[in-house]
């Protein structure tokens, strides 16, 4: 009974937090406890019969595979996206990750296997373990729920669409990545009844001739859509700027407006977040992103938003050499 009324507990929290700010973090964390509790309330209820046991086939054995296919995957993926981009931090990520994934699984089979471990040894297992399950059930609710944010109903009879910028080819010409964006942009366009103004949200990088504001307005004249329905923004450099500029910009035009912004799959709900942040109330839309590319660049919007919350890690670490130095003064 008791599990069962966790599980009530973490959903009507999750709805509730849902309900008053769908841009948070906090929801991916109360969305994951409730599925997991969820999953602990029907082992135990269903406690000696074949449910139970398909339940414990799936803990010990799907999801160690489904993990271990994961980092595989990735280190793919990252191989994939050296080659055909370059070798950097940033494109070496989900090599690293996919490491990880294996280390931990070494870590786990140490304890397991290993008999008389020293102190010190141990506590390094512990501490990778504390880690990998930090980071693997941070990952995985943050990619659950910002998937099912992406597939929210977006209303796109707006009054703006920001179309958020990247970098740009040889410094002048859009790169596929920001061609994507703009043409959901157009199609969000399009869906408006052509009435809505677009704003193209980029500055001008150290390595570029001309602001990525200008070169995807350029895109956009090509494609036919009137310079009247288009609005440059071409000083941001973040995307927190983006939406913060692009916020002063329809300020200025209107004092209340619908507005719908674009970007990857991978970045939409990041993105939300930073609109939360400047005050703006807006729907995110995103374009799909090469298979090679995409776990890099989660990746990187997984840490961005971790480190915002820096005191969970901090515990953990705490409660960690705590319990270190306790298991050395009575060693």
């Amino acid at each position: 009974m008791i599990y069962w009324i966790i599980f009530g507990a973490f959903t009507a929290i999750f709805i509730g937090s849902f309900l008053r700010e769908k841009r948070a973090f906090r929801n991916s964390i109360f969305l994951a406890l409730s599925l997991a509790s969820l999953f602990v309330a029907v082992a135990y209820a269903t406690n000696g019969t074949i449910v139970n046991t398909l339940l414990n086939i799936v803990l010990y054995t799907v999801i160690p595979l489904i993990l271990l296919f994961i980092s595989f995957v990735f280190i793919y993926a990252g191989v994939i996206a050296i080659k055909r981009e370059r070798f950097s931090l940033a494109h070496s990520l989900s090599i690293a990750f996919g490491v990880g994934i294996w280390g931990a699984f070494v870590a786990v089979a140490v304890t397991i296997s290993a008999k008389n471990l020293s102190t010190i040894t141990m506590s390094m297992v512990v501490l990778i373990a504390l880690i990998a399950m930090y980071v693997i059930f941070t990952f995985s609710a943050l990619f659950i729920y910002s998937q099912l944010y992406h597939l929210l109903p977006k209303n796109k009879n707006c009054d703006f669409i920001i179309v958020h910028g990247a970098g740009l080819l040889n410094g002048e010409r859009v790169s596929p990545l920001l061609a994507g964006r703009l043409n959901k942009g157009i199609e969000v366009f399009e869906s408006s009844g052509r009435k809505a103004k677009i704003i193209v949200s980029g500055g001008q990088g150290s390595d570029e001739n001309i602001s990525e504001a200008e070169a995807m307005k350029n895109y956009l004249l090509e494609k036919g859509i009137s310079e009247h329905n288009i609005i440059m923004e071409d000083q941001s450099t973040t995307t927190l700027e983006n939406m913060m500029f692009s916020k002063k910009i329809m300020d200025q035009m209107m004092s209340q407006y619908r507005v719908i912004f674009v970007t990857n799959d991978y970045h939409v709900f990041r993105t939300g977040t930073y609109a939360k942040q400047v005050g703006l109330k807006a729907d995110g839309v995103g374009c799909k992103t090469a298979f090679y590319y995409w776990p890099n660049a989660f990746i990187r919007e997984y840490i961005a938003i971790i480190l915002k919350y820096k005191a969970v890690p901090i515990v953990l670490f705490l409660l960690w050499l705590a319990g270190t130095v306790v298991s050395m003064l009575n060693f």
